[in-house]
């Protein structure tokens, strides 16, 4: 009867990520919320349901289906790199240091569990940046431009705390 029931599970939580891919975000929630009333502990379905709200914006749903997908699988790194997304988004934690330091561990937890991730080494320097970090910041610019030297974001960002913040 298990394998019946995560079976119906998956296949709603797989319509729900085509929904969301066509933009039907409204059935996608609809069928997540299927997904979970069978299977509560998956947390696939709670990342699919948090992209699904940061999509709409709703960054507080996000924040919350990101961390309970991380509560039940803690090596889900793009969990923990789109929950320090959802809050650098939030126009109130852009100078909250609390909030920049919680998206700071996040970002650095992805990192860990993904050394490679230049996304996540990027935005490091962003909220390092914002944090006053300067040499910290470069020196994650430098992770990423160390994985891909052409990054145009990261050489530009690097330049600019060169120029402005480190003399």
């Amino acid at each position: 009867m298990a394998d019946s029931l995560d079976k119906d599970a998956k296949f709603y939580t797989n319509s729900g990520i085509d929904k969301t891919n066509s933009g039907d975000f409204a059935g996608a929630l609809e069928d997540f919320n299927k997904s979970l009333e069978i299977k509560p502990d998956w947390a696939l379905t709670y990342f699919s349901k948090a992209i699904v709200f940061h999509n709409l914006q709703r960054l507080e749903d996000a924040f919350e289906n990101y961390s309970k997908a991380i509560e039940l699988k803690p090596d889900m790194v793009d969990a923990y790199y789109n929950r320090a997304h959802v809050i650098l988004l939030d126009k109130n934690n852009h100078t909250d240091e609390k909030e920049l330091k919680k998206a700071l561990c996040d970002l650095q937890k992805a990192v860990e569990l993904d050394n490679k991730f230049t996304d996540a080494y990027y935005y490091l320097g962003v909220v390092k940046m914002k944090l006053k970090d300067y040499k910290g910041a470069v020196n994650e610019l430098d992770k990423v431009l160390a994985l891909e030297p052409d990054a145009i974001h990261s050489k530009a960002l690097k330049k600019l705390l060169l120029q402005k913040y480190i003399k």
